[in-house]
């Protein structure tokens, strides 16, 4: 054994910076309460044990994370017994602090001194080879438990644990032993390789020019060091030393990911504060995708739900329309024909390459009843589903799970293992994700007494190292390079015939607690409704224009889905923000309509002078919309008017109205749908009035009635008094 002494921050950091990953870090807050030393693998050599190994050597760095010196730091190398079935083989991947390795080590090695002494935050290089057969005491194929032990002498202390790191060794043949026979029968296998990334792209019914992203994290990614090209480059690597490996693989792509790889090539630009910078991703986008489209020629390819929409949180929101739109219904985007496409168009048109037809495959491993009766609804579907949660299977896969609705079932056990975890129980103890993942691979693959097919599913975002996944591809490899396993025909396995029957499969209220946001959904089933009665009622292709709402409405679309996404379910305020930005888009679409304010007041010379409007369209397409009328004294408008208005037009409307009095008021006018969805905002119009309204006109004809009348009492006494006048005249 050797150690190398490196102290400070700046030490601590390069360390780090270099990890190749194998551990993942437990949490220094709840390290520090229970563990004094953190420590993290560099090198676990060889990852699986085969014959012609005879020692195991282990690099790595410890990191004093407690509240004081340490002094006579050793490590010892323990395993525990081997894990011979699969309950033995959860139970340490789930809690390894209760492995037998820590607890009750079946062999050991010495302990060996790291360093005399280990200051505060100080970190040691460490460097252990142990002897798989004379310390360990390998004698049999299987997985081991393996753990490093780490005990010291704090200040003022006493020597006690200071810290542990457990993982699991797998054994395809004893060391020295010879080479293991395959079995007869070869187990098939195919591993999901996942390109996956969260939504980036920034979209509205009104934009255009190049496409715009939320940032440029993605094209970060996509260059050398990102997540999504290292594991484009490990597979590409892998390629190379053995194209046989590409038979054993089946890629998971996001529609969305590939279309917003696909614009970044043609030049986009970033959010940045209230404006926006050009992306610096243009080359690496072209060659990433380029290094794809060549892998995945001829090979199996799912596509997953646009933008990786949590299609269960979408069906409890009732947005099934969205649910049929993220799978393959036509519409989630259009070619340059105004033609509706799919998500199986889009892959075809980025990669070349055809998707296999009608496989989903779940976030979770699992769909509630609802969800899967709103896929299968819309055309036959095979879920790729967690086994561990699929109940009353007879027979074998494709199993019949509802009508229109088939289920094939990956491997728990290897998705379980391949999930990075950190337990409660003891935070000194760290597992390896990869490493497990390997163990629980080797398990299935090469030591199961029963071979069955096998499809392994890392994590849908994987963010293994480079070593890691060139080792998993690497143990993949020899695993049929050696016959042990042989390629499992996926696409086949999903056009075939039903093999068997399952009863249900299970989602539970934990299922449905790590669903994206209740609050979210309803919001976006708010716009999606708005979105939907656009389409069907309000909005309509207009000649000249020749644009159809179910192309101006699909950007909205693809952001409801995008907010939708399972990149969400550990974000929920990135899923807020995401609907908060779509439902922003869809009121400034539905502001392009509106009543232009005339900027003066109107003037009205008669009691039945129309209302002049002003109506502005500025959508490409045109606009069925109601004229609202506010209530004013002095104006009785009669009923609400119906105008259908041109793409890119702006037109005067006359509404019938009564003028009840005379004299200056406001009116306010506005536009909506049919259904009362507000289009545009309100305007304020200032009338004048120069007619006689009824009243007055009473008023007045009763004033001329009066004066007729008086008129007439006068004229009946001046005839009266001339009568008489004629009459006392005749009598003298």
């Amino acid at each position: 054994m050797t150690a190398r002494l490196r102290r400070g921050p700046a030490a601590v950091a390069a360390a780090l910076a270099t990890l190749a990953a194998i551990v993942f870090p437990v949490e220094a807050s709840a390290q520090a309460q229970s563990s004094r030393l953190r420590v993290e693998i560099d090198t676990l050599s060889p990852r699986v044990v085969q014959a012609s190994a005879s020692t195991l050597t282990v690099t790595g760095t410890l990191t004093n994370t407690g509240d004081r010196a340490i002094s006579e730091v050793d490590l010892r190398v323990q395993r525990g017994d081997v894990l011979g079935t699969e309950t033995g083989l959860r139970e340490a991947i789930t809690d390894p602090s209760l492995t037998s390795a820590l607890n009750r080590p079946a062999e050991t090695s010495d302990f060996e001194e790291v360093t005399p002494r280990l200051e505060r935050g100080a970190s040691v290089d460490f460097h252990v080879t142990v002897d798989l057969v004379g310390d360990l005491g390998i004698d049999r194929p299987g997985v081991y438990p393996l753990a490093l032990n780490l005990n010291g002498v704090p200040d003022f202390g006493t020597t006690e644990r200071l810290g542990s790191l457990s993982t699991l060794l797998p054994v395809l043949s004893v060391p020295g032993g010879g080479r293991v026979e395959p079995p007869a029968k070869a187990t098939p296998l195919t591993v999901v390789w996942p390109l996956v990334d969260e939504p980036r792209m920034v979209e509205t019914a009104l934009g255009g020019g190049s496409a715009v992203l939320v940032d440029d994290d993605l094209a970060t990614s996509l260059a050398v060091g990102g997540r999504l090209y290292t594991l484009l480059d490990a597979v590409r690597t892998a390629a190379e030393s053995d194209p046989a490996i590409l038979r054993s693989l089946c890629f998971a792509v996001d529609p969305d990911l590939l279309a917003t790889v696909s614009a970044m090539t043609e030049g986009y630009r970033v959010r940045s504060g209230d404006g926006f910078v050009d992306g610096r991703g243009a080359t690496t986008a072209d060659l990433w995708l380029t290094t794809l489209r060549e892998l995945a020629q001829g090979q199996c390819v799912i596509a997953l739900p646009y933008a990786d929409a949590d299609l269960a949180a979408l069906s409890r929101a009732d947005t099934t329309a969205l649910q049929a739109l993220a799978v393959d219904a036509p519409g989630i985007t259009f070619d340059e024909r105004g033609r509706p496409r799919t998500t199986t168009d889009v892959v075809e048109s980025v990669l070349g390459a055809t998707p296999v037809d009608g496989a989903v495959w779940p976030a979770g491993g699992t769909l509630d009843k609802r969800a899967r009766a709103a896929l299968a609804a819309i055309r036959p579907t095979t879920l790729l589903v967690d086994n561990t949660r699929l109940t009353g299977a007879t027979g074998s896969a494709p199993f019949d799970l509802d009508p229109n609705l088939r289920a094939i079932p990956y491997d728990g056990l290897i998705a379980q293992s391949l999930e990075p975890r950190l337990r409660v129980a003891d935070p000194a103890v760290a597992t390896s994700s990869v490493q497990n993942g390997l163990a629980a691979l080797v398990f299935r693959g090469g030591l199961a007494a029963t071979p069955e097919p096998v499809l392994a599913v890392p994590p849908r975002r994987w963010a293994a190292s480079a070593e890691d996944l060139a080792d998993f591809l690497g143990t993949v490899r020899a695993l049929s390079a050696q016959r042990f396993t042989t390629a499992l025909a996926l696409p086949a396995l999903v056009a075939g015939e039903a093999n068997g029957t399952a009863s249900e499969l299970e989602y539970t209220a934990q299922d449905a607690a790590q669903e994206i946001p209740a609050p979210v959904t309803a919001r976006i089933g708010a716009a999606d409704r708005v979105q939907r009665e656009l389409i069907d009622r309000v909005l309509f292709e207009d000649d000249a224009k020749q644009v159809t709402p179910e192309a101006l409405m699909a950007p909205l679309r693809r952001g409801l889905t995008r907010a939708a996404s399972t990149a969400w379910r550990v974000d929920p305020e990135q899923a807020r923000r995401a609907a908060a930005q779509v439902a922003d888009g869809l009121e400034t679409m539905l502001d392009q309509v509106s009543v232009n304010d005339p900027g003066r007041p109107l003037a009205l010379a008669s009691k039945d002078s129309p209302l002049p409007v002003y109506i502005t369209n500025k959508l490409p397409v045109a606009v069925l919309a109601k004229i609202n009328v506010g209530t004013t004294p002095g104006l009785r408008p009669q009923e609400d008017t119906l105008v259908r208005i041109p793409a890119n037009a702006a037109i005067p409307r006359y509404l019938p109205t009564e003028v009840t009095r005379s004299g200056r008021f406001v009116v306010n006018v506005w536009l909506t749908t049919q259904s009362g969805t507000e289009l545009g905002g309100t305007s304020r119009v200032e009338l004048n009035s120069t007619s006689f309204g009824s009243i007055i006109l009473i008023v007045t004809g009763t004033a001329a009635g009066a004066l007729v009348l008086m008129v007439g009492l006068r004229v009946v006494r001046r005839l009266r008094k001339a009568k008489a006048a004629d009459s006392a005249g005749a009598d003298l």
